[in-house]
Formats: structure tokens, C-alpha cells, sequence
């Protein structure tokens, strides 16, 4: 039996082996005609794409009559080019089809350790203990806000939209990932969700904290700002469980949501306030133990108000000139 002195592997969409070609001499073919040794049922494939082959310099690859080319580890080939397989296995994607060529020379990648938790603690452990931390802080944040009489109702509206809300997400993405990865990565995106909520009230709480302490209110003002961050890292790591291998791609996406969250934000507070900022005034009062900054003189307060005689006069100007409908009076 004729050893093998190289493997061409037919790969899914995501990257799994679905077929394999084993090579034990040279040349091998490849394309949608019968009489290669690689047939490909691609349509944007050619009948003789391309040959592997090999001479005293090393294995190479031949490209044929195409009009598609082909790509090898990201860089395109057209037509009857000529070029030398590398020192490791080499991506190739051939019309619509993906393959990957190993020599018997090429190094094999390390083993990489599967992902599948020893207990049930390692299982739900993470996700158990921020599960707690955001039920506290929701419960919390409903006992502020809400009145006493009403409270137990509340809380248990809030508690069920949660939990409801909590699973549709996540089970949606579940799905996407079982149809993309034939594995569903449930807990993966529970423990994304779970973060990214805590990591939302962190960076809300810290803007709103660094405001008051400081007396800058534009840390809370463009607060929106920190939430969109977080926001766009959710999505790049629920997208991780969907597309794990293309992590450069998926970076793109994350920064693209998170400018265009934050454009989209300025252009509609510009639009309604007149102002980029998320705020009219600073709403959030921490003891004043917290405060940092020195406190402002009334007088010098009073003093810095100044400038906002002339804005409120123009508006008054403006409301009083002709804002009112015609055949309006102050006695209708």
C-alpha cells in the first residue's frame, strides 16, 4: 500500500472536516469534471480548477483555466499562476467551497484542550454567582424607585419580565450557534448576557459617582458613551459563539455598532437638546461625604448663571414672537 504523502480536506462552513482526499503520488486534481481527483459540486468551480504537483523545489499548485481563481491562506491566484505550497498546511478557497491542503512534511498543530467543564459547578458556577449579583442589584434598584404600597407587585412583574427577556436572548443565540457550529453554547451567551448587564450598571453607576464627586457632569452627560462599549463587547463575544473563527471580522462589526450606537446618540440629542450631551442637568445625588470637589461659593454660583440671561431671553423672544396660531388669544 502506497504511504500518503499528503491529505486535502473538504471543510463545512465552519471549518469542520466533511470529506477527505488522501494523496499517494503526485500530480492531484482538482475541479468539477469526473476525471479529477477531487470532484467539487460547486458551480463556481471549474472543470479543471487547479493541480497539485510537486519537483525537486517542493510542492506546488497550478491554477488552470478559471475565471474565479482561487485563494491560498487569503491571497488570490487568477488563472494558469504558479505558486509553492508553505512550510505548514495551506487554506484554500475554491469557489464556494472551502479546502485545506496538509503534506506529510507539515507540522501538525498542537492538541488544544476541549472546553467541556470537569463538574457542574465549573458548568453553571459562573453564571450562578452573576445571576445573584444582577438579581440584587435589580431588586435594589426597583426598592428605590418604587412606592412601598406597590412593592411586592413590582417586584414580582420586574422578576418575571427579567427571567423572560433573559431566556428569549439567550436561547436565540443559542440557536444561531447550533445551526452555525452544530453546538448550541447556551451557558456561553447566559454568562455573556449576565456580564454585560453587570458591567452596564458598573459603568453607569461609576460615571454618575465620578460626576457628583468631581463636579464634572459631562462624565454622566456622555455616560452613553461606556454603555455602547459594553454594549458592542456583548455582541462581539454572543457573535464569538457563532463565528469563533473569525474573530478579526467580528471585531469590526463590535467597533462598527459601537460608532455608530454612539453617532446615532449625538445626532438625536443635538436634534431635541440642542446639546450632544445625554443630560439637561446632573439627576444623581450621592451622600456628600463622596464629594471631592470644593464646594462653590453662592455668590460665584450666582455669578456664573449670568450667561444664561441672554439664552432664556432669546427663547422667551422667540416663544412670544410667533409661535402662537393665528387667530389665538390670551383671553381663548
Amino acid at each position: 500500500m502506497s504511504a500518503t504523502i499528503a491529505l486535502l480536506e473538504v471543510l463545512d462552513r465552519d471549518g469542520h472536516v466533511r470529506h477527505n482526499l488522501p494523496i499517494t503520488d503526485w500530480p492531484a486534481s482538482v475541479g468539477r469534471a469526473l476525471d479529477n481527483q477531487l470532484v467539487l459540486d460547486d458551480a463556481h468551480v471549474a472543470a479543471h480548477h487547479f493541480t497539485i504537483d510537486a519537483d525537486a523545489a517542493g510542492a506546488f499548485i497550478q491554477v488552470g483555466e478559471t475565471i474565479n481563481g482561487l485563494r491560498a491562506n487569503g491571497r488570490h491566484h487568477g488563472a494558469a499562476e504558479r505558486f509553492p505550497v508553505g512550510p505548514q498546511s495551506m487554506r484554500l478557497d475554491v469557489g464556494d467551497s472551502h479546502l485545506c491542503l496538509r503534506l506529510a512534511e507539515h507540522a501538525l498543530a498542537p492538541e488544544q484542550p476541549l472546553n467541556t467543564p470537569r463538574t457542574l459547578w465549573h458548568h453553571v458556577g459562573l453564571p450562578l454567582v452573576a445571576g445573584i449579583v444582577v438579581l440584587v442589584t435589580l431588586l435594589f434598584a426597583t426598592w428605590l424607585d418604587t412606592d412601598p404600597d406597590d412593592l411586592s407587585r413590582t417586584v414580582g412583574g420586574m422578576l418575571m419580565t427579567a427571567l423572560i427577556a433573559g431566556l428569549a436572548w439567550c436561547a436565540g443565540w443559542a440557536l444561531l450557534s447550533k445551526i452555525f457550529t452544530r453546538r448550541s453554547h447556551f451557558w456561553w451567551h447566559v454568562r455573556v448576557l449576565l456580564l454585560a448587564v453587570i458591567a452596564l450598571e458598573v459603568v453607569d453607576t461609576l460615571a454618575h459617582l465620578l460626576g457628583f464627586a468631581m463636579s464634572w457632569p459631562w462624565i454622566s452627560d456622555f455616560g452613553f458613551v461606556a454603555r455602547y462599549a459594553v454594549i458592542a463587547a456583548m455582541l462581539y463575544f454572543h457573535l464569538l459563539g457563532i463565528e469563533p473563527r473569525r474573530r478579526t471580522r467580528l471585531r469590526v462589526v463590535a467597533v462598527t455598532a459601537f460608532l455608530v450606537g454612539t453617532a446615532s446618540s449625538l445626532w438625536f440629542n443635538q436634534q431635541a437638546r440642542d446639546q450632544f450631551g445625554d443630560e439637561l442637568y446632573m439627576n444623581h445625588l450621592f451622600p456628600p461625604a463622596l464629594r471631592v470637589a470644593r464646594p462653590l461659593e453662592t455668590a460665584q454660583f450666582v455669578k456664573g448663571l449670568a450667561p444664561l440671561q441672554a439664552v432664556l431671553d432669546e427663547k422667551a423672544k422667540k416663544r412670544d414672537s410667533g409661535d402662537a396660531p393665528t387667530g389665538s388669544s390670551d383671553e381663548e
